[in-house]
C-alpha cells in the first residue's frame, strides 16, 4: 500500500501543477527581469512540491541525489537550482527572459520525469481553454456578466427575429457596422497616402542633399 501512495499523490497534484505552470508561462512572457526571476522561483517551488512526494532528504539537493535515477538531466537540474539560489540569496541578482526560459524548461522536464510523463505542447484549443479559465479566476464577476450579456442578446434576437422592431434593430446594427467599417477603410487609406507622401518627400530631400 505504501508503494502506491506517491503515484496517487502525484496524480492529485497534476491538475494543480498544470494550472500553476500556466501562470509561470505568463510571467515568462514579460520583458521584465523581475517577472522572469519570479518565474524561476515559482518553477523551483513546484519542483520541490513534487520532489517531496517521490523522494526524501534533509535538504533539497540531498533529495535530488536520492532520486537521481529519476531525472533525465541531473546536471542541468543542479545548474537550474544554482540560478534559483542566486536569485534568492544574492542581492540585486536577476535573470533575463532567455535564461529564465532555459531554467524553467529544465524544471518542467524534471517535474515530468518525476511524474513519468513526456512533454507535450498544448494545442490551440487547450491554450484557449486555459486562458478562459485563468481569466475567469481573476475576473469571475466580469466573465459571468459577459456570458449573461451574450445569453440575453441571443434570447432577444430569437424573440425579435420575426418582428418589425427586431428587423429594424438588425438593419440598424448592420448599417452602423457598415458605416464604421467604411470609415476605418477610409482612415487606413488616408494614413497610407500620408505615409507615401512622407516617404517620397524624404527620398527627394535625401537625393538633393547628395
Amino acid at each position: 500500500m505504501d508503494g502506491e501512495e506517491p503515484n496517487q499523490n502525484i496524480e492529485q497534484e497534476e491538475i494543480l501543477i498544470e494550472k500553476e505552470w500556466d501562470r509561470i508561462e505568463r510571467l515568462l512572457a514579460h520583458q521584465n527581469r523581475v517577472a522572469n526571476s519570479l518565474a524561476v522561483i515559482e518553477a523551483d517551488k513546484l519542483f520541490r512540491e513534487v520532489l517531496g512526494i517521490i523522494s526524501f532528504g534533509e535538504t533539497v539537493n540531498e533529495a535530488i541525489q536520492n532520486a537521481s535515477d529519476t531525472f533525465s538531466n541531473i546536471k542541468g537540474l543542479m545548474e537550474a537550482r544554482k540560478v534559483y539560489e542566486d536569485i534568492i540569496e544574492v542581492p540585486g541578482f536577476s535573470v533575463d527572459q532567455k535564461v529564465a526560459k532555459q531554467v524553467t524548461a529544465i524544471y518542467l522536464q524534471a517535474i515530468l520525469d518525476m511524474m513519468g510523463k513526456d512533454y507535450q505542447e498544448k494545442g490551440f484549443w487547450k491554450k484557449l481553454a486555459n486562458e478562459i479559465t485563468y481569466f475567469g479566476e481573476l475576473h469571475p464577476r466580469l466573465l459571468r456578466n459577459i456570458f449573461v450579456g451574450i445569453l440575453v442578446f441571443l434570447v432577444g434576437v430569437w424573440f425579435l427575429a420575426d418582428t418589425t422592431p427586431g428587423q429594424w434593430l438588425v438593419n440598424l446594427a448592420v448599417g452602423l457596422t457598415h458605416f464604421i467599417l467604411s470609415w476605418v477603410w477610409w482612415l487606413i487609406l488616408i494614413l497610407l497616402v500620408i505615409l507615401g507622401i512622407v516617404a517620397v518627400s524624404w527620398l527627394f530631400f535625401e537625393r538633393h542633399r547628395r
